[in-house]
């Protein structure tokens, strides 16, 4: 089952995203470098990353015309 219960299983879970930018050695990262640390599919990391948005855990920056950085949010 997905996470919400409902469908099928996940390929990759929001903690799997963030654990993957522990193997990133930059401070950002864009979904294609995290699918390619996860070897997964570009837009489930993006999902993923969209909901870790939602709820706090992640932010974005658009720096280029299609080009977006992803960062994990400081607990501290």
């Amino acid at each position: 089952m997905a996470e919400d219960g409902m469908g099928r299983p996940r390929e990759v879970t929001c903690e799997g995203v963030l654990a993957a930018f522990d193997g990133v050695e930059r401070p950002v990262a864009t979904a294609r470098v995290l699918a390619e640390e996860l070897d997964c599919g570009k837009r489930t990391v993006l999902r993923r990353l969209q909901e870790l948005e939602e709820r706090g855990d992640v932010e974005r920056w658009k720096v280029g015309a299609q080009a977006v950085v992803w960062w994990p949010v400081d607990e501290g």
